[in-house]
């Protein structure tokens, strides 16, 4: 991941799960020095993703994997001109993958089954590329390029600006999609916003809990 840059070519994935070559427009998370903790997901066929916890990956549940071996040829056939992204296959939280459940080989394009979860220390910084689709191959596996907030589609709407390259040229000073260091401004004010709403939310229920009492 520390050798990708912007204007590179990576492999992305469209609205209908599609694989489609995508370009890195910028960077949402750079950060070489950092040290910090990751989850390494392994699976099946030997990949290991290593992700932070609040970073999305697209899942397919333990009951919908059951469901999907009873089919295979029928699976196999679907998966190789898409996905059900946003179907069957969710992207949550890295910490919230089970083993058990399936990642997306985009490879094989096949289902790669969970097999082991650790936690662990990386030396080698943190890093998060955004692409025009939203979407990454990482490791061999399907990923989102978002994290720290839990839709995918809403974090790839509100950063929109920072994807149209009109607007990446008219406002990159306001957007900072050429920081070289740390979080993207933009991506970083949305979150700051996002967390004091959600703050301002529990403060409602608790008042309301405790009014109810």
């Amino acid at each position: 991941m520390s050798e990708i840059r912007p204007g590179m070519s990576v492999m992305g994935a469209d609205q209908h799960g599609r694989l489609v070559p995508d370009t890195v427009l910028s960077w949402l998370h750079y950060e070489p020095s950092a040290v910090g903790e990751v989850l390494v997901i392994a699976t099946a066929s030997g990949k290991r993703l290593r992700l932070t916890r609040h970073h999305l990956v697209y899942r397919l549940g333990q009951q919908q994997h059951q469901q999907k071996d009873q089919s295979k040829n029928h699976d196999r056939q679907r998966h190789q001109s898409g996905l059900d992204l946003g179907g069957a296959f969710e992207a949550v939280y890295a910490e919230r993958v089970r083993v058990g459940d399936a990642l997306y080989d985009a490879v094989s394009r096949s289902l790669d089954r969970v097999v082991s979860i650790e936690s662990a220390q990386t030396l080698h910084g943190l890093y998060a590329p955004l692409t025009r689709t939203g979407r990454l191959v990482v490791d061999g596996l399907l990923v989102s390029c978002y994290g720290t907030y839990p839709s995918h589609a809403v974090s790839h709407a509100v950063l929109w600006p920072a994807r149209v390259d009109t607007l990446r040229g008219r406002w990159a000073s306001l957007l900072g999609v050429h920081h070289t260091q740390g979080i993207m401004p933009y991506a970083a004010h949305l979150y700051g916003l996002w967390t004091s709403i959600d703050r301002m939310s529990h403060g409602i229920k608790v008042g309301m809990i405790a009014a109810a009492c």
